[in-house]
């Protein structure tokens, strides 16, 4: 049964899902066949021949390895939709993303793409908010957004980090979020921590003129009491929440864009922990396949990386995840394993660049990214040597200089929160 598997005539239908892979059989075994025995282990098959697999329900549901590149280390696989259950996102990845990576007849397997069928994307709402919702949101539409993480990381009371995010919206942030590990500990609660950085986040808008935006983490050890803070976050007037996706796991994700839709809240995306499965670029799976099922799942905000920051990511991978992000129809890109996927519609999340980022890269930033891009600064902000507020008014200064076209040394000689970033930050 597992030779007829490989189907290198086979055109996908527009029902199937398909997959590609990287695959590394282990010595002795051909690529073939580890190509044959990975499909069959990601859908109907078993290690060895099973006499409960009927030949009419193997020719209904085999998958079909209708391209392989042995020179590449590469395949693509294409599965019929009735392996899946559409509108569950951790079914779907047991199957392509399971038993599989821990085969040994390969050494190293990455599930580089998925492309959705339009049967699946219709299980899906995808982002209630995204691009367009969240500059309707912000009440900002021409430029990038700026945002901070309150820094420390952890270790202020719910006071001090009140204030911290105060500075930074009164200096000029759209947006202040939590950071990745903090979410309801001794020294600074949940709830606490939300009603008095709530209630200054209005203040400073009061004082600005501006819309400002804080994204409390409501990161929990259950999906009742994640669902639960989010409602806390609702009764206090907040407009976001915030999510480590990784650790909470895709059934949390799911129950909380359901729950979020209801309280209206739009959810920010934080990935932290997913280089334990992307980062190696021969086995695992790809980021490329965490972004695009963020966007169906319908989170309206995703940190993507910098280029130019401290956080791993090539300049191709971090556009291919804006692309994902943005695009209603990616073009295929086979030097890129990237197949082709057309939205269907689902809004755009908003990509953010995070991580080492300070404000003399904001030009560069700009010319990668363009203006659909949240630029999030932890210690390019609260290092300035003038204090918090101070390095938030710096990075407007130099958005504003790059919007315009003028250089960072220009335009800090009448702004000195800007000159003084310049003189900390600037290489020389």
């Amino acid at each position: 049964m597992r030779r007829d598997y490989i189907d290198i005539g086979y055109s996908p239908k527009d029902t199937d899902l398909v997959c590609e892979f990287h695959i590394e059989p282990t010595a002795g075994v051909n690529f073939e066949e580890a190509a044959t025995h990975m499909a069959g282990e990601s859908s109907i098959d078993s290690w060895t021949e099973i006499a409960t697999l009927s030949p009419e329900l193997a020719e209904k549901l085999k998958p079909h390895v209708f391209y392989a590149n042995e020179e590449a280390q590469s395949v693509r696989v294409a599965y019929s939709e009735d392996l899946f259950e559409l509108g569950s996102v951790p079914q779907v990845l047991s199957a392509v993303a399971g038993n599989i990576l821990s085969m040994k007849i390969v050494d190293n397997l990455r599930l580089q793409d998925i492309a959705f069928p339009r049967s699946m994307l219709r299980e899906f709402k995808g982002p209630n908010f995204g691009l367009p919702g969240i500059r309707k949101l912000v009440g900002v539409q021409d430029r990038p957004l700026i945002g901070t993480i309150v820094k420390p990381k952890v270790g202020l009371n719910s006071e001090k980090h009140a204030e911290v995010a105060y500075n930074s919206f009164a200096g000029g942030c759209d947006l202040v979020k939590d950071d990745e590990n903090l979410t309801d500990q001794k020294f600074n609660g949940f709830e606490k921590r939300a009603e008095l950085t709530l209630k200054l986040a209005e203040k400073a808008e009061s004082e600005t003129g501006e819309r400002k935006m804080y994204l409390c983490n409501v990161t929990a050890p259950t999906c009742k009491e994640m669902v639960r803070r989010m409602n806390v976050l609702k009764d206090l007037g907040a407009s976001y929440a915030m999510v480590d996706i990784v650790p909470a796991g895709w059934t949390a994700i799911q129950t909380l864009r359901e729950e979020a839709q209801d309280a209206g809240l739009a959810l920010h995306a934080h990935r932290c922990m997913h280089s334990a499965y992307t980062r190696n670029p021969r086995h695992g799976i790809s980021m490329l396949v965490v972004a695009k099922l963020c966007r169906l799942v319908g989170l309206d905000q995703l940190h993507i990386g910098t280029v130019v920051g401290k956080m791993h990511g090539e300049k191709h991978e971090v556009l291919n995840l804006r692309d994902q992000c943005v695009l209603d129809k990616v073009p295929a890109d086979e030097s890129q394993h990237i197949l082709a996927q057309d939205w269907g519609g689902l809004k755009p999340m908003f990509p953010v660049a995070s991580g080492g980022l300070a404000p003399t890269m904001i030009p560069d930033l700009y010319s990668i990214f363009g203006k659909d891009v949240i630029m999030q600064f932890g210690g390019g902000i609260h290092a300035h040597p003038m204090g918090t507020a101070a390095g938030a008014t710096a990075c407007r200064q130099a958005l504003e200089a790059s919007l315009e076209g003028i250089s960072l040394q220009d335009y800090a000689k009448d702004h000195k929160e800007l000159e003084i970033a310049l003189g900390k930050w600037l290489k020389k």
